[in-house]
This record gives C-alpha cells, sequence and structure tokens, in this order.
C-alpha cells in the first residue's frame, strides 16, 4: 500500500475542515470590515466588539487547516521529503502561535500593541509555509497552480481563497487515489 493510499482516509476528514477553515475565515474577514467601518463612523465599542469576533474565529479557523497541512504534506512528501515536513511544521507552529496569541488578546492578558507585533511575525510565518507548500508543489506538478494560491493564502484577506482551494485540490486528489486503489 503506497503512502497517497495510507493518507487517502485522513485527507477525507482534512477536505471538510479546511473547506470550513476557509468561510470561517472570511467570515472574520467580514468582522473586520465591520471593525474598520465601526470605527472610521467613530463607533468604537461597536468596533471593538467586530474585532473581538475576528479574533475568535481566527482562533478556530486556522486550526482546522491543520488536517489539510498535513494532507498537502503527504501530497508532498514522495518528492519533497523534507521540505514538506519543514514547511508544514512551519505552517503548524505558526498556527499555534497564531492562537495562542489570539486567546492572550481575547482574555486581556496582552493589549493589542502588545499581541500585533508577535501575530504579524506569526501570520508572516504562516504565509511563508504556505508560499513554500505552494512552490514545492508547482515543482512537482502535484499543485500547477500552488506556488500562486500559496502567495494568494499568504495575505489575510487570501487565506479562505487558499484554505477552499486547498481542500478542493485535496478531494481531487482522494478522488484520484481511490481510482487508483480499485484499479489494483
Amino acid at each position: 500500500m503506497s503512502a497517497a493510499t495510507r493518507s487517502a482516509p485522513s485527507v477525507g476528514v482534512a477536505v471538510p475542515l479546511l473547506l470550513a477553515s476557509g468561510v470561517l475565515a472570511a467570515i472574520a474577514i467580514a468582522f473586520l470590515l465591520a471593525m474598520f467601518v465601526s470605527f472610521a463612523a467613530g463607533a468604537t465599542a461597536a468596533g471593538q466588539a467586530f474585532g473581538r469576533v475576528n479574533d475568535i474565529l481566527i482562533m478556530v479557523a486556522y486550526p482546522l487547516a491543520i488536517p489539510g497541512i498535513l494532507g498537502l504534506r503527504a501530497l508532498l512528501r514522495s518528492s519533497a521529503p523534507m521540505g514538506s515536513a519543514m514547511v508544514a511544521s512551519i505552517g503548524i507552529v505558526a498556527i499555534g502561535a497564531i492562537v495562542v496569541l489570539q486567546a492572550l488578546l481575547v482574555g486581556q492578558r496582552l493589549t493589542f500593541e502588545e499581541q500585533v507585533g508577535p501575530a504579524t511575525l506569526a501570520l508572516l510565518a504562516l504565509g511563508a509555509s504556505l508560499v513554500m507548500t505552494g512552490y514545492l508543489g508547482r515543482a512537482s506538478g502535484v499543485l500547477p497552480d500552488g506556488l500562486r494560491m500559496g502567495l494568494i493564502g499568504a495575505t489575510y484577506v487570501g487565506y479562505p481563497i487558499w484554505a477552499i482551494w486547498a481542500g478542493r485540490r485535496l478531494l481531487s486528489s482522494t478522488r484520484a487515489v481511490s481510482v487508483q486503489i480499485r484499479e489494483e
């Protein structure tokens, strides 16, 4: 049994979680926009409430992508064993840092000013892992649009697009593995 065949069930779990991650992140962005509009209108309390919802949604959305990151690693493992392990690890650690920093902000253990620098670095690390995954995927031919989608996903507003795209790519790879299993 090949590594791709063994990973098919876990990829099947990753797909709906990646899609949910993308949808929740898109909703979070809507709340972030509402925050900025509220602040511009002078409604500080409403803006803070919208920002808090954004923070909470991101704390849920990003961890949902972890099985997908592992699924992408499984797809890339044969062509880039060390690289795929490295970028998956960077992505997972970055997500952990983002969640912890958001929790500290929501729990009022850190002020926005104290949290924003480290959170930005963690978001940059996550973005770099998406770009590097895309590069490895394009280089191997497994993810032909991987680099472009990684660059889109590396932006905060592009992350939902990346998550939904990655979920669809994993779904198509799962179907391909299922067909391969039936043919064997």
